[in-house]
Formats: C-alpha cells, structure tokens, sequence
C-alpha cells in the first residue's frame, strides 16, 4: 500500500497586527497537524539571502535559507492528516513565483488574513517603536505588508488559483462561522469549539518575543460586534505621519482584496 500523503496543506499570508498568531492558535486545535510559525520570516531576518537590515548585528543562519525552508515545507508528513503554514507576504516578496511554478509548493491552498489597515499598521507603528517590548526602534513601512499581500494574491488568481481572502472584522464578529466558512473552502477538518484555546508557552513562537504576548495569553477569539471594531476607529488618536502614509496607501490594496472575501452567511451579516 502506498504511503498516505496529508489531506490538505493550506498557508495563510498575512500582515503584521491582523490578529494571525491567533488565527493559528485557532487551527491548532484541529488534531494531527504539522504547523509552521513563519518560516519565511526567519529566511527573511535570519537567512542567509536575508534583505532585512533589523538583525544585521545577528549571525546569519544557514540552516534558514529560502530553499531550506522550503524543502521543510514540502516534506511528506506522511503520519500528519494537514499541514498549515502562516507566515508574512512581505517576506516572500519577489518570489511570489514558485508558489505557482514549483511543484511542492503548488500543491498548497493559498489564503490570506486582512485587517483595516487603519487598525493594524497603527499598531505596527507602536509595536516597531517600543524597544522594551519587541526589541525593536524604528518604524519600516515595508514590513506593512498589504500591497505585497495584494500583489502576490494578484500573482496567484492571475495564474489561475482559486485563493480564499479572510477579513480580521468578519473573523471576530463570528469566529465559529467564519471559521467554519474557512475550513469548508480549504479542506481543513473543522472542529467545534475550535475557537477557544487553553493559554499557555508556544516554543515555536520565542523568536519573536514581545509580538505574540497577546496570543500566547488569550483563550480564544472574543466576539467584537462590527460597530465596536468601527468605533474604535474613530476616537481621536494623533497618528505619526510615517503611519499615517502607510495607512493610506495599504488602503487601496485592503479594499481590493476586501471586495474578494470569503462572505459571511446571512445570519451573521445580520447579527454583526
């Protein structure tokens, strides 16, 4: 009998701030899966063919080459029933490519998590600049992600893809429904209740200390009606200039993407 291959592998690019550390909480809880917390990240940071300056002072790591964390990715996990990788669009950046051409990777199922940028590039901002949580200084608009998340969607679809969009406000007003919308278009095993976790040290995810502190303390999605994540918007915060730009041109490629969500059901368009 021939070796069983996994049921489904599915990759969710994202964004910084669009709640998708918890997303892959999320699908942890579904059983017998092979997870990978941002790969390319660290092939982006850390890697040899690195292009970030953030870590520059760090030794390069051989072992997290772009070509090395793909062949991680393509393994057989013959034992596992899914594979699920999230990781950040803009690290893959110009390589959009070999999702498509190269065969391991093309067996995939492409989606993507965004947020009003309005709510995650602010956060972005804070997060970058506070040196006692995250490490880091400064603020890089290229670490915002959207239009490169829209250009690799667009990469994708122009190839002929079928690529399922999650918005963050959608997944929060409902997370049972979304989720399960989710599983049904990806082929992942959804599970009951799989939006409530047990808190608690995720070892995969050290590397980025001070990013996930949220997630690792949380227990689950908190359902925010629509009308509170809109509201939140509009309560008087002086937003940096540098911020303010990135907001705005993340905005053309949001609502792009925005149009091609996965849509709620009735009931919940209503409820929300």
């Amino acid at each position: 009998m021939a070796p069983r291959t996994p049921n489904t592998r599915v990759v969710v690019w994202t964004a910084p701030r669009c709640v998708s550390t918890a997303f892959e909480r999320c699908v942890m809880e579904i059983p017998n899966g092979q997870i990978f917390h941002e790969p390319y990240t660290s092939a982006y940071y850390f890697g040899p063919e690195r292009t970030s300056r953030r870590y520059s002072s760090e030794d390069v790591d051989e072992h997290q080459s772009y070509s090395a964390v793909t062949a991680r990715l393509t393994g057989q996990f013959y034992d596992k029933d899914y594979v699920f990788v999230k990781d950040m669009a803009y690290c893959v950046k110009g390589r959009y490519h070999m999702f498509v051409q190269e065969e391991g990777l093309a067996s995939f199922k492409h989606t993507f998590l965004i947020r009003n940028p309005a709510k995650a590039i602010l956060s972005l901002y804070k997060a970058s600049v506070n040196s006692q949580l995250t490490g880091w200084d400064y603020f890089d608009e290229a670490e915002a992600g959207f239009t490169d998340m829209y250009d690799f969607y667009s990469t994708l679809t122009g190839a002929g893809r079928e690529v399922v969009v999650v918005d963050c406000d959608d997944l929060l007003c409902d997370p049972e429904g979304m989720m399960k919308l989710y599983c049904d278009a990806t082929g992942l095993a959804y599970r009951p209740g799989m939006t409530a976790w047990e808190a608690g040290p995720q070892p995969d995810w050290n590397v980025w200390n001070g990013w996930h502190d949220d997630a690792l303390k949380s227990t689950g999605f908190k359902r925010k009606p629509k009308q509170e994540n809109e509201a939140t918007l509009k309560v008087s915060e002086e937003i940096p200039q540098e911020a303010q730009s990135a907001i705005d041109k993340a905005m053309v490629a949001y609502k792009k993407m925005h149009a091609h969500r996965l849509l709620p059901t009735l009931s919940v368009s209503l409820a929300c």
